[in-house]
């Protein structure tokens, strides 16, 4: 990285800092991946490693709120569920700037992304446990009774209704395989429980691992899709990621992963909904991209075209 662009980040990242009250010097900042938000690691002079959040200037699942996620983060760690402590947010990075921009300062957690190797099944058992007690957590007790509830239509209908305006949003409503898709899904609409805690994006990327004999979550991060609805979003896109070829199970990880998913007593209807939603949801992230990086529209195709035959054909 070029010399002006590695100060520029040390400075929007010293500024991050300042705006949550946060005090340490920046000694060094990583770039971390991850399409929603502009997130680094960042090391300070005589302090600890943080993690450093801020809002996109424009991104690809709005809207962002910062202040609620520090809110949730917050609840969470109070009701036992493994999340980063928050330690300063903002809601506006930059009072001068006509865009509001939030940032969110968290504890860096020590361990290794559950993506980074195969899962076994010790691993995918203490995955499995974890998504379990974010599905069954008391929300009401817990404080969370703040989350908007689902409308009568149920949990399925809002989330269409949210991707819908992101597609309109970016321009790409009618593109082709994005149709193919919403038409796929029209008429149908899974029997959806009571709300529950969902996370919203579950893949292992987001669950840190410490080693152990059993290994533990360490943290859940990225939790700015959380919402009240149905559990069987989560398991929905963990096949998308599945069909996609994005997970790597040993055969006990993935007998462990089936035994849970069979523990929630659902339909293979509803998953297979909430398989076909999340693949629709997916792809309009896909779409999004295609216009913020100037991809050609043939990009969502080359990428979904053949999970969603083999889904469809099911």
């Amino acid at each position: 990285m070029a010399v002006a662009a590695v100060a520029d980040e040390i400075q929007l990242v010293g500024a991050a800092l300042s705006a949550c009250g946060v005090e340490g010097a920046v000694s060094l900042v990583q770039r971390l991946s991850g399409k929603s938000h502009i997130s680094f690691r960042v090391e300070r002079e005589d302090a600890a490693p943080v993690a450093v959040r801020i809002e996109p200037e424009r991104g690809i699942l709005p809207p962002y709120d910062l202040p609620s996620e520090a809110r949730l983060l917050q609840q969470l760690a109070r009701a036992g569920i493994p999340v980063p402590n928050v330690l300063g947010m903002s809601a506006n990075l930059d009072p001068s700037a006509a865009q509001r921009r939030g940032c969110l300062v968290v504890e860096w957690v020590d361990g290794e992304a559950m993506n980074r190797q195969q899962m076994q099944s010790d691993a995918a058992r203490t995955y499995c446990e974890t998504l379990r007690r974010i599905h069954t957590l008391e929300w009401h007790s817990a404080g969370l009774d703040w989350l908007p509830l689902p409308p009568e239509s149920g949990p399925a209908m809002r989330e269409r209704e949210e991707i819908a305006q992101r597609l309109r949003s970016f321009g790409v409503y009618d593109e082709p395989h994005i149709r193919r898709l919403r038409e796929a899904l029209e008429g149908r609409c899974p029997n959806s429980p009571p709300p529950m805690l969902v996370h919203g994006d579950v893949n292992f990327g987001n669950f840190i691992l410490r080693p152990g004999d059993p290994p533990q979550v360490a943290a859940v991060l990225d939790w700015e899709q959380a919402h009240l609805g149905d559990p069987l979003s989560d398991w929905g896109r963990l096949q998308v990621e599945d069909l996609m070829g994005n997970l790597d199970l040993s055969d006990g990880a993935r007998q462990v992963m089936s035994d849970t998913l069979s523990s929630y007593g659902r339909d293979e209807e509803d998953l297979q909904y909430w398989t076909l939603h999340q693949l629709y949801k997916r792809s309009s992230a896909t779409a999004a991209l295609t216009v913020v990086h100037g991809w050609g529209i043939d990009h969502i195709g080359r990428e979904y075209a053949e999970p969603t035959e083999r889904l469809l054909s099911r």
